[in-house]
């Protein structure tokens, strides 16, 4: 799709009417307040404990389809929205007031099937001045498995319904016909239709009060404000990238997923690349995903709709705490993939998994990018955060419920992980998804009440945040047991099982990796019968068992336990920089072990909880003296690089005008200069190789790749923490143009 500001068409009622600055605020915020009505009349009529969890989302789109009001919902379906609106206005000639549009198709505007979204036109005086646009996802579309997020397809046929772009309403009149095949395919066909009254009652209720605005105000003002909007957020937006530093700027991530051999470890999961090459050229960024791995029939691929919504989420995002956030952020943008990528799946590759696959990988690689790219900048360093959201964990249910009757639900306790570091402050705990930023778990007692499925615990688990001066953010686990029913089936998806997308920032590890685990014949309700409390699943008997990343049909029989541990955000900053009475502060509250305050943070407690300083520091010396030992010196050597330095990147490096016009660093914690950057500041550091002791307990690493910390030579200050190939990183973190 292309992102750039298309021609303003002609206001309503004559020419574009001119807004006074407080009738702009006025009508600007109103718009806001009527999405606002919209997407809580959607929450408020729907059933669907997904939908209470927020997974949906209600926009107000210009004439020509652009983003002028977004929830703060889940995020990328809004913007295949946009695309969605594109679509119908390419195909349909003959649009009228009352039509209200339909499409779930991913090759089309969707993430993947169950991402179904209505559009309705908004007419004035029988022209066309805005769209309004909700969807949800819907907790089943038929296909092979419950949930139709289906972990075996090996085409989209096998995946439920596919719904092209056309009318469910026209002229005000249901179109029956099509509701009820839609209906009709879904095992879960009460809750969808609920979910579709609840879309319409949404669009009428905001539609009512679009009418109201533009009568009070003129649909000109209120057309110009939505276009004038859009154009403050792109203006402001290009202004900043000005401010940036030209160049290229690099990150990779994986998705990890059974390759289908049934080996054992390692040697039984694939690993997919996407890389992200970003171009920041004067005003505008490419992202190129041209170098992704190719995609294939199984889970975890997304269509271009899913790449373009995992940018946009991102732009949101990283940019709309200082611009309003709307279409004009995405203006200056420009993705590149050719089709037939993981990240650009065609027909008929399976996609069921594409709102939560190759599309969040893709995301935690240009965040990356852009996260190199601003630190650059001593005004917008601040704005830089590692890979914010690692990996979905599906835990969806399926089977005969306590009265007997099918059910099938997703859990969506898993979007409470840890939140990444910044410059300035921790990582968020439980702080939720940058994906669905309004988003949270569902009630604990309306699971219950709900679904044959009691919960064990769901609890923050300490150290799972990446250790950082500051420190990533702990995310959650929890357990669920049968009850009241012989057996459960759960589809189980997920990447992140076997490496850590999850990356820190200058120096800070890694989050935890993510984990869905079994224990067969436990008798979790016998033990609570007798009073013995349960607070870990390791203290349970029975079989324990960790299920792999992608599981299609694990059976959680009565007396079973089923525990998923999430992803969790890195670290920011060397952990041997972290203020000492922070770690104890951390242990003291049971986010931080003694164990991984001592190895990972170099502090040294007195048995009271405080800290024991000249035991610190003797520790943390060691652990700097380990690092040296063990570091791989760099070839380069000083630049001849005198005076003040002209620029920063983040905590790593200071820079300055080197020898022959080329730019040369310095290590900004001790000032010692490395080299000039004209082969890459990687070349410059010294390389020291991780392993398990040096990061969380929680952290894995596939036997393909390893973890590597780029050191200062001269002080072994950690300036970056990598999760590359064995044989080496084949791209660079930044190349800037001097």
């Amino acid at each position: 799709m292309n992102t750039a500001a298309p021609t303003p068409p002609a206001a309503a009622n004559g020419t574009a009417d001119s807004v006074n600055p407080v009738t702009h605020e006025v009508i600007r915020h109103k718009l806001w307040s009527i999405n606002a009505e919209g997407a809580t009349t959607v929450e408020h009529v729907s059933g669907s404990p997904v939908v209470h969890a927020t997974d949906y989302n209600f926009g107000i789109y210009t004439a020509s389809g652009e983003m002028a009001v977004i929830g703060t919902y889940l995020l990328t379906p809004v913007y295949t929205g946009a695309m969605a609106i594109e679509e119908f206005q390419r195909r349909y000639d003959d649009i009228e007031p009352g039509d209200v549009f339909i499409i779930n198709d991913p090759y089309i505007a969707a993430m993947h099937q169950n991402d179904v979204q209505f559009c309705s036109p908004v007419f004035r005086d029988g022209e066309l001045v805005a769209w309004l646009g909700c969807m949800a996802h819907q907790v089943d579309l038929g296909g092979m498995d419950p949930g139709s997020w289906c972990t075996t397809a090996t085409d989209v046929y096998q995946e439920g319904i596919r719904i092209p772009p056309g009318r469910i309403v026209r002229k005000g009149t249901v179109n029956q016909e099509l509701w009820d095949t839609i209906v009709a395919n879904s095992r879960m066909a009460g809750t969808v239709a609920n979910d579709f009254r609840a879309f319409l009652a949404g669009l009428r209720v905001a539609e009512r009060r679009f009418h109201e605005l533009c009568d009070r105000y003129g649909t000109g003002q209120v057309r110009t404000t939505m276009e004038r909007t859009l154009d403050h957020s792109e203006a402001q937006l290009r202004a900043m990238l000005e401010e940036l530093p030209d160049g290229v700027y690099e990150h990779t991530s994986y998705l990890d997923r059974p390759d289908g051999s049934g080996n054992d470890g390692d040697q039984g999961i694939e690993l997919l690349e996407v890389p992200c090459r970003m171009e920041k050229t004067g005003d505008r960024l490419v992202f190129d995903f041209s170098d992704s791995s190719p995609q294939s029939p199984a889970y975890g691929m997304t269509t271009r709709g899913g790449l373009l919504g995992a940018v946009a989420t991102l732009m949101l995002c990283t940019f709309g705490a200082e611009i309003h956030w709307n279409h004009g952020i995405m203006r200056p943008v420009e993705v590149k993939a050719p089709d037939g990528l993981c990240v650009t799946a065609v027909e008929p590759m399976p996609v069921s998994g594409g709102a939560a696959g190759a599309n969040w990988t893709a995301t935690c690689s240009a965040g990356g990018a852009i996260a190199k790219m601003l630190s650059f900048s001593e005004t917008y360093e601040s704005f830089a955060f590692g890979p914010s959201d690692g990996s979905w964990q599906l835990s969806q249910f399926g089977g005969a419920d306590q009265h007997g009757q099918p059910f099938a639900s997703m859990y969506m306790d898993s979007l409470m992980w840890g939140g990444p570091a910044f410059s300035f402050r921790d990582g968020v705990d439980a702080g939720g998804a940058m994906v669905i930023l309004g988003g949270g778990a569902t009630d604990v007692e309306q699971q219950e009440m709900r679904h044959p499925l009691m919960y064990l615990w769901r609890r923050q688990v300490a150290d799972s945040g990446g250790a950082g001066t500051y420190r990533g953010g702990n995310g959650i686990q929890f357990a669920l047991t049968p009850i009241d029913t012989p057996e459960v089936t759960g589809v189980l998806g997920t990447h992140g099982v076997s490496l850590p997308n999850r990356t820190g920032l200058f120096g800070g590890l890694p989050g935890s990796c993510a984990r869905f685990e079994r224990v067969t014949s436990a008798a979790p309700l016998d033990r609570l019968a007798s009073g013995q409390a349960i607070t870990r699943i390791a203290d349970l008997g029975g079989s324990h068992e960790t299920l792999p990343g992608v599981s299609p049909a694990a059976r959680i029989a009565h007396g079973d336990v089923f525990e998923c541990t999430v992803q969790n955000g890195g670290g920011y900053g060397d952990p041997l920089l972290r203020d000492p009475a922070r770690v104890a502060a951390d242990v003291e509250r049971h986010a931080v072990t003694p164990e991984s305050a001592t190895r990972l943070y170099g502090v040294a407690l007195t048995p009271d909880g405080g800290v024991d300083e000249p035991a610190t520091e003797a520790h943390r010396q060691r652990i700097r003296e380990d690092r040296r030992a063990r570091m791989t010196a760099p070839a380069a050597g000083a630049p001849a690089a005198t005076g003040e330095p002209t620029g920063i990147w983040g905590s790593a490096l200071a820079t300055f005008p080197g020898p022959d016009g080329r730019q040369a660093a310095a290590c900004r914690h001790c000032g010692a200069g490395l080299g000039t950057l004209a082969d890459g500041w990687e070349a410059l550091a010294g390389r020291v190789t991780l392993g398990p002791d040096d990061l969380g307990r929680d952290v894995r690493v596939h036997d393909a790749l390893t973890v590597v910390a780029y050191v200062c030579p001269h002080c072994v200050t950690s300036l970056w923490v990598d999760t590359e190939p064995v044989a080496g990183k084949p791209w660079r973190d930044f190349a800037p143009r001097v």
